[in-house]
């Protein structure tokens, strides 16, 4: 956008939607015979379900939304089973993702968080170079790094003792 925070996105219907519709195609799907597709929508997320939009190869099912199944229930199902709880699925670099995510990425798996952090430099060398403005991964125009800095001994020090940097403190 004008302001350098993310835009509209397409990243679903290119890396999802189209990659999953090519295969399904490939492996014999067709109007006639089409594939059932099964979307993990809660009713926690109800609002994204949408019965009208398929295409003549499938045949779309929201299986959460028939048991009426919310986020929680489904952690509740897979604990029970044994399992571990997966986190919520998204790109690494994606620019939709929370503070606390980006949060998480930098403390947990920081040679991962470097991963975005080149990534938004390298756009923004190649954006200078035809003479765009800068484009960021966050919603707050500013660089990751600034974005979401470290939280260090002196956030540590403020923080409620959860390590995760809620307090505030890190923004100040």
């Amino acid at each position: 956008m004008a302001n350098g925070a993310p835009g509209r996105r397409s990243c679903t219907a290119d890396f999802k939607i189209k990659v999953v519709g090519r295969w399904l195609r490939e492996h014999g799907a067709t109007a006639l015979t089409p594939a059932t597709v099964g979307i993990g929508i809660s009713l926690d997320e109800i609002h994204r379900a949408n019965r009208r939009r398929c295409e003549a190869h499938e045949q779309i099912e929201y299986p959460l939304l028939d048991l009426r199944l919310r986020r929680s229930d489904c952690e509740r199902i897979i604990e029970d089973a044994g399992l571990p709880v997966p986190p919520k699925s998204a790109c690494f670099f994606c620019p939709f993702r929370t503070v606390e995510a980006w949060r998480r990425q930098r403390r947990d798996e920081p040679e991962l968080f470097i991963a975005p952090v080149r990534l938004e430099e390298t756009i923004n060398k190649r954006r200078a170079a035809i003479g765009r403005d800068s484009a960021y991964l966050t919603r707050y125009g500013r660089t990751l790094p600034e974005a979401i800095p470290e939280c260090g001994a002196e956030a540590e020090a403020g923080d409620a003792g959860d390590g995760d940097c809620d307090s505030g403190w890190c923004m100040t």
